[in-house]
């Protein structure tokens, strides 16, 4: 007997602890899994719980701690303490496997407690943004696995995430949810809003017994299956035959807890939800257009990932075992785990458990990716260095040289001063992306930015680690000095605690205090090792720069990492902030980054033949009076990460880069190329340390305020000329031997100004509110950022004769006119004029030409002519400000004049050669489909006009405010000076000629009910974005690159 009971024991010990002793002789192995979980407003974890004991079970260890998974912190989103919380964010790390287990998120309601009525309360936490989207959506790419549950797509989730998310999992939901309810009884489970909600809908008493479904829309509609409504089964879900083994899931097994109502679009459905109603229940649905069956798991997969999305809440669970550690435990569970309802556990071991272990099975592992190397040097980090003419990075164990393929960043959205930078992580890493799609591998920044930046460059840098965005940093000394003086102490002691902010800030540690007009705030993302050169200075004044020179004469400085001993004080002064960078850095943070000075062809120390006055001098003009000489500098003995010069060299401007001759003589592949000879020139005489042309690029637009003699104007280029002209001196950067270069710039801003449109902005502070299209400065962008023509016309002015409508219409940067005309008449043979009154009807000229005896309704400041080999734009000769006129008159002659301001003034060179000036064509209207930043007008079945509010003197189209100052001026005056005009609005007129005789007068021939158009103002810009005709030119040169 005694034996017998022995052998017992030994067989039940034997049947329990085999699984265990399995479990524990199974090989473990490990993935990095990304578990998202925000709905999380207790302890219980239940979002997530079930899927990490499946991982254990599983045997397969966390890859960054090489343990068992704890469902208590392996997990991004929510985490509740007794009385607050703390967000465990993404931090991008290449995971194998993605899952997204709820996003609904925590409410006040919820938090720490249970809300029994289920009330409707205010969010805490909660919805996938559209940062973390952006992660996600980064890794999905090397056969990578993305798994989502029900709540991930619908609130708070914004519609934008949303329609991705569809896009990615292949199917589009219907805005329809439901949930199964044990009992439907009032004050039982069923939230009291949705009880509400149903009443107010049906105008009648929620007297619901039993079980059932509800179904609610994202309009709030409620529908109630009870039990009435059913045959034998509730809900089940339903595989397809060919995926029943395939995943080892049981078939049919009931469901009983939230689902969403969705439709394929591309995906494969490999289960359905499947309602079991009687007629009752068909007839509720199909009132709504809402079928008994539907999809429950959807897969959909392509060359770059594998996405799975369940429409449940499948893993919502929280009777989860506490040991996982037994072999086959899930196979028992599944044998003998009973349909029960309203009990979701037959549903988690029958169908959830052995689908989720396929899918695991099924994860490839991604190879750990580089990047960000560091090296080490006597107790120095280095993460790049100047070695000769070159500049190397670290990559893969060595240095490695690399030529620079830059984008500057501005960050001056429309409506926004510099200062008012984006704080919104995602506006960074959506440019970052492009950036990097471009095949860029630097960004520079001029100042320090808002926190965000760095923290959304160091997350895409982690994402895409083999190919980072590289980071120049400059720094910025003060506009406007006092004294005229860099070295006075207290602008001193200013610049050094920025130099101290800046680099505090690129290492992730320092909380700044707030101050006006700068970045600050706690800086906590460290970005030093893709950071690879700190910039000193800016485009400095040759007025300070002399100043300085002068109240400080024989200043000299020597460092230990940078020396200036031969120069002048400006120098020593760029030497000394130089070196106080490096020894601050490597004293506090052992590492030093390159560092360089920051200056233009203004101050460099070439003589520049053409660039002199009438009295043979220099000093008497802008440019060349000055110099700052980087050959005056030296490296001192603990300067290990080396020492550049950083140059903003355009094509166009200062006039030298157009009038020296010698220029002339430098060829590339297409010829002349003058923006090379200075380029050729330059790097001659910078002998001791390499160069690296900081800025350079090409402005868009309808505006020129310097032209160069080989195209390369100051603004007023078409976007494919800005892309191929980049590309051209980009390829001559490298021929000639710099360290790379840096486009300027990545996006448009407003907030910019240049010398021919800065006085005409008025009121200035308001400028940002609009888009100027003529001014070279707000379109030097590749990503434009522009105006939307309203789809219906602000006003329609309608007539029976050639001209048969004119539809007009504005938004921040032009004026619209759309013009229908009879189909039978041959538009091409007629000459069309139109007549633009700007502002008081009694002024202006009142003929549209002096050979034409019509009248116009009112006195014109404008008139545009059109014929089929051109349109321009002409002014009244007292409102042309190419004549500094500023005024308009009541004249009768029909005179009208081109607009013709001078851009490049006459110069005269060393040898007494004169320069004559050169006039901007503000007239001539060019031809094209509007989908150029450059073009005016394009004829199809109606004739479509935009004019730049800024070629008619509006100083502010959003205050309705025009240029009016009778003043006599010889030059143009500083800001805001020029006296303006609200204006009651514009009237619009016009005439058809043909053979110079009138055939029709617009509108009505006896001018009737004179029509004003006043345009609505506005405070905040309407705009949206565009990339460029240039961004695939460069992107394809860049890659070229590579």
């Amino acid at each position: 007997m005694k034996k017998t009971v022995f052998i017992v024991m030994i067989i039940i010990f034997l049947f329990i602890s085999t699984p265990f002793i399995i479990f524990a002789a199974q090989k473990p192995s490990s993935l990095n899994v990304w578990i998202i979980d925000k709905t999380v407003p207790t302890k219980d974890f239940r979002e997530h719980k079930g899927l990490v004991w499946i991982l254990n079970n599983m045997k397969i260890k966390n890859a960054l701690t090489q343990e068992y998974f704890d469902y208590t912190r392996d997990y991004f989103g929510f985490y509740p303490q007794d009385d607050a919380y703390d967000i465990f964010p993404i931090e991008p790390n290449n995971p194998d496997l993605i899952y997204i287990a709820d996003t609904y998120g925590v409410y006040t309601d919820d938090f720490n407690k249970l809300n029994a009525e289920g009330t409707k309360s205010n969010l805490i936490y909660g919805g996938l943004s559209e940062a973390e989207w952006f992660q996600i959506k980064s890794y999905l790419n090397n056969g990578r696995t993305v798994v989502a549950e029900f709540n991930t797509i619908e609130y708070p989730t914004g519609e934008k995430v949303r329609k991705e998310m569809e896009d990615v999992f292949g199917f589009e939901w219907s805005g329809w949810i439901g949930r199964y309810f044990a009992r439907l009884e009032k004050e039982m489970e069923v939230p009291l809003w949705v009880i509400k909600a149903y009443e107010e809908q049906y105008q009648r008493k929620w007297d619901f017994k039993g079980n059932g479904f509800v179904f609610i829309s994202q309009n709030n509609e409620i529908i109630v299956l009870d039990q009435n409504d059913f045959k034998n089964k509730k809900m089940y879900v339903d595989f397809k035959d060919e995926y029943i083994n395939q995943f080892k899931a049981r078939d049919k097994v009931n469901y009983y807890y939230w689902f969403e109502i969705t439709e394929d679009k591309g995906a494969e459905v490999l289960a359905n939800f499947v309602l079991d109603l009687n007629e009752s229940g068909r007839e509720k649905l199909n009132k709504h257009n809402i079928k008994a069956s539907f999809p429950a798991i959807y897969k959909n997969k392509n060359d770059d990932y594998t996405a799975y999305y369940f429409a449940g809440d499948f893993v919502d669970i929280n009777d989860i075992p506490r040991f996982y550690n037994m072999a086959g435990y899930d196979k028992f569970k599944k044998l003998i785990t009973m349909n029960i309802d309203a009990s979701q556990e037959a549903f988690f071991w029958k169908v959830y458990v052995p689908v989720m272990k396929k899918i695991i099975r099924d994860v490839e592992k991604i190879p750990a990716k580089g990047g960000g190397e560091i090296f080490e040097i006597n107790g120095t980090k280095l993460v790049s260095r100047i070695n000769g003419n070159k500049l190397e990075i670290y990559k893969k164990g060595k240095w490695q040289p690399v030529f620079i393929k830059g984008v500057n960043m501005g960050f001056a959205l429309p409506g926004k001063w510099f200062t008012q930078m984006p704080e919104d992580e995602m506006e960074y890493l959506k440019w970052f992306d492009l950036i990097g799609k471009m095949n860029a591998n630097t960004i520079r920044v001029y100042t320090l930015i808002h926190p965000s930046f760095y923290s959304a460059l160091k997350t895409y840098n982690q994402i895409h680690a083999d190919n980072p965005l590289y980071l120049i940093q400059e720094i910025w000394p003060d506009e406007n000095p006092k004294d005229h003086n860099y070295l006075d102490k207290e602008n001193m002691e200013n610049f050094m605690q920025e130099i101290e902010y800046v680099v505090d800030a690129i290492h992730g540690n320092i909380n700044i205090p707030e101050r006006r007009g700068k970045s600050f705030g706690e800086y906590k993302a460290d970005v030093s090792k893709w950071t690879i050169a700190f910039l000193v200075g800016r485009e400095l004044e040759p007025d300070e720069v002399i100043s300085t020179n002068e109240k400080n004469k024989g200043y000299i400085y020597k460092g230990k990492y940078i020396s200036s001993t031969k120069g002048e004080a400006t120098e020593a002064w760029l030497a000394k902030s130089c070196d106080y960078v490096m020894d601050y850095e490597d004293t506090k943070y052992k590492m030093q980054h390159p560092v360089a000075i920051v200056s233009w062809p203004t101050l460099d120390p070439i003589v520049h033949r053409s660039e002199f006055n009438e009295y043979g001098k220099k000093e008497l003009e802008y440019n060349d009076k000055v110099s700052i000489d980087i050959n005056n500098f030296d490296l001192g003995e603990k300067n290990m990460a080396g020492f550049f010069g950083a140059y903003h060299i355009y094509p166009n401007y200062p006039d030298f880069m157009n009038n020296e001759e010698h220029y002339k003589n430098y060829k590339d592949d297409k010829g002349r190329l003058m923006y090379g000879g200075y380029l050729k020139e330059f790097i001659s005489q910078h002998q001791k340390f390499p160069a690296l042309v900081a800025e350079f690029g090409l402005a868009t637009g309808m505006g020129n305020a310097h032209e160069n003699p080989d195209g390369y104007n100051h603004g007023g280029l078409d976007e494919v000329m800005q892309g191929e002209g980049i590309v051209r001196m980009m390829k001559a950067i490298k021929a000639e031997g710099y360290l790379g270069g840096i486009i300027f710039e990545w996006m448009d801003e407003w907030a910019k100004k240049t010398w021919i449109t800065e006085p005409f902005m008025i009121p200035y502070e308001r400028h940002v509110l609009w888009h100027n299209a003529i001014d070279p400065e707000q379109n030097y962008g590749i990503l434009a950022y522009e105006s939307i023509k309203p789809e219906k016309a602000d006003m329609v002015l309608e007539d029976d004769g050639i001209i048969k409508k004119i539809e007009i219409s504005s938004d921040v940067s032009y004026l619209y006119l759309d013009i229908e005309y009879d189909k039978n008449v041959d538009i091409n043979s007629k000459e069309i004029i139109i007549g633009i009154d700007t502002y008081d009807r009694n002024r202006g000229d009142f003929k549209y030409d002096p050979k034409l005896d019509i009248k116009a309704p009112s006195g014109m400041e404008f008139i545009i002519k059109l014929n089929k080999n051109s349109a321009k734009l002409l002014a009244h000769p007292d409102y042309n400000i190419g004549n500094f006129k500023f005024s308009s008159k009541k004249t009768d002659n029909g005179i009208f004049e081109e607009i013709r301001p001078i851009i490049n003034k006459s110069r005269i060179t060393m040898d007494g050669k004169i320069i004559p000036e050169i006039r901007q064509d503000g007239s001539t209207l060019r031809y094209g489909d509007f989908s150029d930043s450059s073009q005016n007008y394009y004829i199809d079945d109606k004739i479509h006009i935009r004019i730049p509010w800024a070629r008619l003197n509006v100083t502010d189209p959003s205050s309705h405010r025009v240029l009016d100052d009778a003043r006599k001026f010889n030059s143009f005056p500083a800001r805001d000076e020029f006296k303006t005009v609200v204006t009651e609005g514009f009237v619009i007129s016009g005439v058809v000629l043909s053979n110079g005789k009138i055939e029709d007068v617009f509108p009505g021939k006896q001018n009737i009910d004179l029509k004003i158009f006043k345009w609505k103002g506005w405070e905040d810009p309407v705009y949206k974005e565009r990339l460029k005709k240039s961004y695939e030119i460069i992107k394809k040169y860049f890659q070229e690159l590579n």
